[in-house]
């Protein structure tokens, strides 16, 4: 009986051992897992290419830690595959080159290199930043430089003259013949069902758009995450802080940060936001408003023309449904004798409008419409709804941008901006998810014209 008694004693004793060597060897995993895996896919095969290779030697000055994985898909400038790096210390250590599905700009080709850096590189945090071109919501037709609304050009040619970020040969300028002249053409019964474009290659004449950046995030979340929202995507591009496109990011991330205008040629300053990861466990939240203040500071004595902000994604939804409310109040008061229509025009032709003049900064659209209902002596039930509707939703953007910063020339961009065009809606932008599933488009079509 006793002898059974030690036996059972030392079996037991052994699988506590063997319990408590696990727990330690889990815990051992897990104080080695990274805070942060920061992933920049970086689409260079355009005149952009000089420029990325600055922002690597930038981002090389801090280097990876066991904090922190800094890594680098290169699309490189006449030269085929997707190359990966790690960026450590004062270098790019190689990882490895692959033959990605098309020229970078296929969904799989986003979802693969997410893949690679969750598999390899783990982190309790995720970033994506897009690195490229962007010119915002609408779907540029490449090799057509047709007007867009009312204007000649899709960007105003003083800026494309002097900004590489935005120029893109048969879509911000006109084409000419240079070594980034594109080999082939997408074919335009192919652009017609595109609705916006990032990660341009200008060698292909190819983009990302709209549906495929969702499908590519939508595939990343549920095959690579696990279900779970990746917690910062950024846009290193032109234009990309639009309402449509937090709109069509929200069900993938929980924060983006992005720009209203175009960018400046280096784009972000990522020495700066990389040292702060370092050094500490910044959260998700902490690290959008990083990006912004660091962008903040290493351009505003450089430059009086710039933006940069950081967007709560998980208020779009709230911030569509103040805006249908707004639509549907501006309704109510057409059928008044309040001339609504003349001081929705007035408020548009005096807000902000950016290099894209289709694109205005939303907050200022509403306060400028705001102020113009107030000087209206006529009340009524709906006037007063509208005016209470205008103040909720503004309070609603300045609540979902956590961070944004802007040059002296810029100062009333307060983070998002919408597509509002004076004469003519683009057909592309009725393709838009915000189009679909909000009742903006309804304005537009009913109101501004």
């Amino acid at each position: 009986m006793k002898r059974g008694v030690r036996t059972s004693s030392c079996f037991l004793r052994v699988i506590y051992l063997l319990i408590i060597n696990l727990f330690l060897f889990s815990v051992g995993s897990l104080q080695a897992l990274a805070e942060w895996t920061v992933l920049v896919y970086v689409q260079a095969n355009n005149n952009l290419s000089q420029y990325a290779e600055k922002n690597f030697y930038d981002m090389a000055s801090i280097g990876s830690t066991d904090n922190l994985n800094i890594l680098v898909e290169w699309h490189q400038l006449n030269k085929p595959g997707a190359w990966r790096y790690k960026i450590d210390k004062g270098k790019m250590t190689f990882d490895s080159c692959i033959a990605p599905e098309s020229d970078g700009n296929n969904p799989q080709d986003l979802v693969s290199a997410m893949q690679w850096a969750v598999n390899k590189y783990p982190a309790k945090k995720y970033s994506l930043v897009l690195w490229d071109h962007g010119i915002g919501i609408l779907d540029p037709l490449w090799g057509r430089y047709r007007p867009w609304s009312n204007q000649k050009h899709l960007v105003d040619p003083k800026i494309v003259k002097n900004n590489p970020r935005i120029q893109i040969n048969g879509l911000t300028k006109k084409n000419h013949t240079t070594h980034f002249y594109p080999s082939k053409r997408v074919p335009d019964e192919a652009s017609k069902n595109q609705t916006r474009g990032i990660l341009f290659n200008e060698q292909s004449r190819t983009y990302m758009t709209n549906q495929l950046l969702s499908l590519a995030l939508s595939q990343i979340k549920t095959s690579v995450l696990g279900g779970k929202k990746i917690d910062l995507i950024g846009m290193d591009a032109c234009l990309m802080a639009m309402v449509e496109i937090g709109y069509q990011t929200k069900n993938y991330a929980d924060f983006l940060v992005a720009s209203e205008e175009v960018e400046l040629a280096h784009g972000w300053h990522y020495s700066s936001f990389l040292q702060l990861l370092k050094n500490g466990t910044l959260t998700p939240l902490q690290l959008a408003q990083s990006i912004v203040l660091t962008y903040e500071l290493y351009y505003q004595e450089r430059v009086p023309f710039f933006t940069q902000s950081a967007i709560n994604l998980n208020n779009m939804d709230l911030l569509r449904a103040s805006l249908d409310n707004i639509v549907v109040l501006t309704q109510k008061c057409k059928n008044t004798n309040l001339n609504l229509g003349l001081l929705i025009k007035k408020a548009r032709s005096s807000s902000l409008q950016f290099s894209a003049a289709s694109y205005v900064d939303l907050h200022s659209f509403l306060t400028e419409l705001q102020n113009n209902l107030s000087t209206v002596s006529a009340t009524n039930n709906a006037l007063e709804e509208l005016q209470k509707a205008i103040k909720t939703s503004i309070k609603i953007i300045e609540d979902s941008v956590i961070a944004h910063t802007a040059g002296k020339y810029l100062g009333r961009a307060k983070g998002l901006s919408i597509y509002y065009p004076t004469s003519g809606i683009d057909a592309s932008y009725v393709k838009t998810d915000f189009a679909k599933e909000s009742l903006w488009l309804c304005f537009l079509n009913e109101l501004s014209s």
